[in-house]
């Protein structure tokens, strides 16, 4: 039993000692920002270091106990109490008003002269680190200041029993767990339960594969359909900005936050999901959530906001969708809000006059239509063919490209081409640098989407975006106001 808590805590260590070294090496290409003063630039560099280290939720910098600049904003922040923050450790876990103000965050500092960079932590994300490695075995992480990390299982706390502690590697914190009397109870009588099982399954063969056909695991389709039940899938949002750089509008992007197994890529579920239909019952789920978001925040948004979300051929063969739309518009003054259905290239539209039926309506509800991912499919030219195209999305293969070949550029311009004599919009995805931006600029690309402006948010904090951007516009036309 021993030998098995200590390998998972040695598990648990090496995962956690990982995510805080990136925590060091963020921080430390923070500290150079101490010594300019936080505008733009300086938050659009957090911002980079942040989007770029996975496990790092923001960075920090930190003058006089207060946040003077943040990758979370590209302005400097004033002093108050969201602002306040104590760096008492170099390693330390507390509450903070702008992350989360109900649940404790960890952060890393670094310290030069009377100014502090520090990374945030999401401490959720150490807990299912721990409870997917330890399971049943409970894991608590020990800082050098006493703070502690743990997540609850079936087994009580208890001071007693046999206490298996493992170090770090420089000494930060610990890895522990105390193996009570009931954890040894429970292995002993798994590993008895697993003799006799194998026993019994010589003398019972046809009795024991019945049972294993009724304990078989689940299935996917059947995971699928239980977290459809939960709620598990959420909604983020990837800002979409105009040539301004202001954001004009958003993609809605699914994420499954699986309860052992953490985010699942929308690659590994989607098409099971539109295969089973389930598909339908996910896209009604996001729609909703994201419509409560965006019409308690709605004086934040521009006029005309432009919010697109995924639709499959699958669903082109029913109205479902055009209701999800129908519900969605009408919770918004007319002009508010444009929904724009972006159509997928998974599979071909096999029935094209359900499809036809389906676009009609939608234009006639105002949603805009728009190809997905334009060039990497087989039915892009068809689909411009036989349907009422609005915008056309160029996939991010041909943009990351951009400057490092020949052809992309060549295929790009064929799309802008082919976008202006059909008078489609076109939108770039997949924009990461100001060289793609720039070239795109130069061929009167006017909206763009990509991990140079920022990656997808959850709906929250993507509104405090909003709320940012709505008051720097305020503020613009107030100026203008009073020079007139």
């Amino acid at each position: 039993m021993e030998n098995l808590v200590e390998e998972k805590a040695n598990i648990a260590s090496a995962l956690f000692q990982n995510t805080i070294d990136e925590a060091h090496t963020a921080v430390n290409k923070a500290t150079p920002l101490l010594s300019t003063t936080c505008n733009p630039d300086t938050a659009e560099e957090l911002k980079r270091i942040s989007v770029l280290s996975p496990n790092i939720r923001t960075i920090n910098l930190v003058k006089n106990d207060y946040i003077y600049c943040s990758s979370l904003f590209n302005r400097r922040l004033k002093k108050n109490a969201n602002t306040r923050i104590s760096v008492d450790y170099r390693l330390f876990l507390t509450t903070h008003n702008y992350f989360n103000p109900n649940e404790k965050i960890l952060f890393l500092s670094e310290k030069v002269g009377d100014k502090y960079a520090i990374a945030s932590i999401d401490v959720h994300y150490i807990k299912k680190t721990l409870k997917t490695i330890g399971q049943n075995i409970p894991l608590t992480i020990t800082l050098n200041n006493k703070q502690s990390v743990a997540y609850s299982t079936l087994y009580p706390a208890t001071k007693d029993g046999t206490l298996v502690a493992l170090d770090s590697r420089d000494n930060e914190f610990i890895i522990s767990s105390r193996i009570s009397q009931k954890m040894y109870l429970d292995y002993m009588l798994s590993h008895l339960y697993i003799a006799m099982f194998l026993c019994a399954i010589f003398a019972f063969i046809i009795s024991v594969n019945g049972y294993r056909q009724l304990k078989r695991p689940r299935s996917l389709q059947e995971e699928l359909q239980r977290a459809v039940d939960e709620n598990e899938f959420l909604p983020y949002l990837q800002p979409i900005v105009n040539a301004h750089g202001r954001i004009c509008g958003a993609e809605i992007l699914i994420r499954w936050h699986h309860p052992s197994q953490g985010f699942i890529m929308p690659d590994l579920f989607i098409p099971l999901a539109e295969d089973t239909g389930l598909i339908n019952v996910m896209t009604t789920q996001l729609l909703s959530c994201v419509k409560s978001y965006l019409h308690n925040n709605q004086s934040y948004l521009p006029d005309g906001f432009h919010l697109a979300i995924n639709i499959s051929p699958a669903q082109c063969n029913n109205l479902l969708f055009y209701q999800d739309c129908l519900s969605f518009i009408s919770a918004f003054p007319e002009g508010k809000v444009k929904l724009v259905a972006e159509l997928t290239e998974r599979e071909f539209i096999k029935d094209t006059g359900n499809a036809a039926l389906l676009f009609e309506k939608l234009h006639n509800l105002g949603v805009q239509i728009a190809l997905d991912d334009f060039g990497t499919g087989h039915s892009s030219l068809a689909y411009i063919n036989q349907f009422n195209i609005d915008i056309i999305k160029i996939d991010k293969s041909f943009t990351q490209l951009i400057g490092s070949v020949d052809m992309p550029s060549h295929i790009v311009d064929n799309v802008v081409d082919l976008a202006n004599r059909l008078d489609i919009d076109v939108v770039a995805e997949g924009v990461e640098n100001t060289t793609q931006e720039a070239y795109l600029k130069q061929h009167n690309i006017q909206f763009f989407q990509g991990y140079l402006y920022d990656k997808p948010l959850p709906p929250a904090i993507f509104m405090e975006k909003m709320k940012e951007q709505s008051d720097i516009q305020a503020r613009l036309q107030a100026n203008t106001s009073v020079e007139e």
